[in-house]
């Protein structure tokens, strides 16, 4: 699946959830392979939505850099990742984003009137290969192995008879997100209400935005707009964190009595495993149509929907050093690039297993740069991104280094073809 991003602008006004301040914000179209980004005026500071920039979580997500600060980014990030944006820039003129009804449906309401189309890029996925566990006394998060990205989500609160368990369950799509999670309001318990405001936040909250917790009832102007609105909430939040991950999660998602905190934990940890290690020899050959003497990659160590990472390891006994030099023996330089591709093509390849018979043919070369000579011994580490593919032609960009320096790089061009016999 491709990269998505707006058909056009969207604007929003309001107060903040917890400064109370009037903001502005614009969310504007995106480069493919741009992500979500911040824009933060008059400051001029460029925010990347990434955990990385996280600065506090504090009853809401706050980004920052450069000493600037963009408070409560969740239901906006949740918004647009829900509804399969991947690239956006939002202006921000304010302090921290509108909160509005206090969910994420009147984003959603303007992502849609507005319209997404598609870009070139294939979007970038995290694919869940084992079961990952982060558990502790006051929570427990699951991530196991799946095709599709499905939310489990449980909360429990001692002390509210309504809220003694909620559970929700979802495999989530852009339909279902807005339909399903978008209007669930941000809640707080009765308790909490008195040290929230002590602490300085929630100055824009009212029962407007802000569902109320108390011992027998349930405070929510309206009425609630699903019967387990908080639990959903709690996935609208975990959506928007998941967003700051950069990348889609392929995987099924188990939460219980987690928050913003426990979230982003399982968000680094995601990121550790952004892709399929470890193909053997075997694997590539079943992949690769090369063979001796011209089969270069001997491992693959890493593969993503959009990055690959390969070893050649270089001996004396390769055929090309009896005549490149006999006296000083070095890999040549168009055999070094000639790796670089084929590293490329297996990561290729995988996305036209669909294909029959596919052949990977160079169609350009551009920028080639060679540093070191290769020579017997060494082991050539290939790193390769994939910038853009088309479904037949791509273009990659790759780098080949020895013991943690460049020798080699190169962007080049290549193009699928389907071999007739």
């Amino acid at each position: 699946m491709k990269e998505r991003t707006l058909k056009g602008e969207i604007e929003f006004r309001g107060k903040g959830l917890h400064t109370g301040e009037e903001s502005t914000i614009i969310i504007k179209p995106a480069e493919e392979g741009s992500g979500i980004v911040f824009h933060k005026l008059p400051e001029d500071v460029v925010i990347p939505a990434h955990y990385s920039n996280v600065t506090s979580i504090n009853r809401g997500v706050n980004l920052g850099k450069s000493g600037t600060t963009v408070m409560t980014v969740e239901h906006l990030l949740s918004a647009l990742w829900g509804l399969g944006v991947d690239n956006a820039r939002i202006i921000i003129k304010g302090t921290e984003i509108p909160a509005l009804n206090g969910s994420s449906f009147e984003f959603c309401k303007g992502i849609n009137d507005t319209g997404v189309i598609e870009q070139g890029n294939l979007r970038d996925y995290i694919e869940i290969q084992k079961p990952v566990e982060i558990t502790n006394n006051e929570y427990t998060i699951i991530a196991l192995p799946g095709s599709e990205f499905e939310i489990s989500y449980a909360i429990h609160y001692n002390g509210y008879p309504l809220l003694s368990y909620q559970y929700a369950y979802f495999k989530m799509d852009p339909e279902v997100y807005f339909s399903q999670i978008s209007r669930a309001r941000t809640y707080l318990m009765e308790d909490e209400v008195e040290g929230i405001l002590k602490s300085g936040l929630g100055k824009g909250g009212d029962l407007d935005k802000v569902v109320v917790v108390k011992r027998q009832e349930i405070l929510a102007k309206g009425g609630l707009f699903y019967p387990d609105e908080p639990v959903r909430h709690k996935i609208l939040d975990f959506i928007g964190d998941a967003a700051l991950l950069g990348k889609r999660i392929r995987g099924k998602i188990i939460l219980e009595k987690a928050g913003h905190k426990a979230h982003l934990e399982l968000v680094k940890e995601l990121d550790k495993l952004s892709g399929t290690t470890s193909f053997s020899i075997y694997d590539i050959l079943n992949i690769m149509p090369h063979r001796y003497p011209f089969l270069l990659v001997d491992r693959i160590e890493f593969l993503s929907d959009k990055k690959v990472v390969g070893v050649k390891n270089v001996t004396i006994n390769e055929p090309f050093f009896q005549g490149h030099f006999p006296q000083f023996p070095v890999m040549p330089g168009v055999l070094i690039i000639e790796a670089i591709a084929q590293v490329g093509g297996f990561l290729l390849l995988n996305h036209a297993q669909n294909k029959e018979n596919p052949l990977l043919l160079f169609a350009g070369i551009d920028n080639a740069r060679f540093r070191k000579p290769v020579k017997p011994g060494d082991t050539l580490t290939i790193e390769v991104d994939l910038l853009r593919f088309g479904g037949k032609v791509a273009k990659m960009k790759g780098i080949a280094q020895c013991e943690g320096e460049v020798v080699a790089e190169a962007e080049l061009m290549a193009q699928i073809v389907e071999v007739k016999h």
